[in-house]
Formats: C-alpha cells, sequence, structure tokens
C-alpha cells in the first residue's frame, strides 16, 4: 500500500514560502533517511514548479488552487501537480497531439551543464529529459547563448528521475515527477 499526502495552496507567488516550509515538513515523510542536500532539492524542485504553475498557467484565472499530491512507495517517492495550462506545443499543436508528432524529441533549453529535451510520448503526455554534458569551465562564452527560459524545468529534470506532463481532460494538466531511491 502507499501512503498519500495532499497539500492545496492558492496560486499566488507569495505562497512560495510556504510551499518550501511544506516541503521541508514533508521530507523526512518522503524518504527517511533524508539529509540536508536532499531537504534543499526537494524545496528547489517544489519551488521551480510552484512558481512555473504561477506565472505560466491559467490555474489563478481558473480560480484553482494548486493540487500537490505526494504517493509514498517503498522504494519511490511521486508528486503530482495538477494545472490550468495551455500545455507544451509540439510542431504547432497542442494535446491531443497527433501521430506525426508521438515518438518526436525537442529540445526545450540548454544550460551550462546539459539540455533539456521532451518527446511527445502519447496524444496526452510529454516526457522530459535531462542530458549532462562536460562543463567548459575555462570558456565562459556559454554563458551568452543561454535562454532565459526553461530554467526552473530544467533544475526539476536534473533533480527527479522522471517527470511527466500529461493532459487528464477539461484543461487540466498533471506534472508527475518520480525520484527512486
Amino acid at each position: 500500500m502507499q501512503d498519500i499526502i495532499r497539500f492545496h495552496v492558492p496560486c499566488d507567488i507569495k505562497y512560495t514560502k510556504l510551499v518550501e516550509d511544506f516541503s521541508r515538513i514533508v521530507a523526512p515523510h518522503l524518504y527517511p533517511e533524508c539529509d540536508e542536500a536532499f531537504v534543499s532539492k526537494l524545496c528547489a524542485v517544489m519551488n521551480e514548479v510552484f512558481v512555473n504553475v504561477v506565472e505560466h498557467t491559467d490555474t489563478a484565472r481558473e480560480n484553482e488552487i494548486v493540487r500537490f499530491q505526494f504517493e509514498i512507495g517503498l522504494k519511490y517517492f511521486s508528486i503530482s501537480i495538477y494545472d490550468y495550462g495551455p500545455g507544451f506545443t509540439a510542431d504547432g499543436h497542442y494535446p491531443p497531439y497527433p501521430k506525426d508528432v508521438i515518438g518526436k524529441k525537442y529540445h526545450l533549453r540548454k544550460t551550462l551543464d546539459g539540455d533539456v529535451y521532451y518527446k511527445i510520448a502519447d496524444p496526452f503526455s510529454i516526457n522530459f529529459v535531462f542530458e549532462e554534458k562536460e562543463m567548459d569551465l575555462d570558456g565562459f562564452d556559454a554563458l551568452d547563448t543561454l535562454q532565459d527560459n526553461g530554467l526552473g524545468l530544467s533544475i526539476v529534470t536534473k533533480l527527479m528521475d522522471t517527470v511527466t506532463y500529461a493532459y487528464i481532460g477539461n484543461g487540466k494538466f498533471d506534472w508527475k515527477l518520480v525520484k527512486q531511491f
């Protein structure tokens, strides 16, 4: 049996600290051997997802709250975050995605130590991956080519093992973040 913990918060940036505080409280329940490094990473993930939901979705305009659900398994935990957003476009299409984009991989963001890609898994969901590369510490010219958007998603994909964004109907999407132990 899995334990489930739910946390709901208004879709307003002023609640960011509350989300981080809750992350600190729930961390030992998600991973009993957690240390401060784990707590910091969890806070970063929760912060980035919450800020993205507040800034880039219609959740507040829909007069909805941000819903977090934590599922705790024996060797993993998952976090579901529900939002009302436009979704991601792939070749100009929002979900449901047509057959010709399913299975395709798209570049989302370049970082100093890797790249974030997303792949259309099926007509309603996207999988995100972080592909790490070796950093060139001698040449900081790469800083000039970095994008301003998508940094939060690159942090989330780097810290979690699986990141999926799925359309679940009626304008609602589900972020599913999984961490294995």
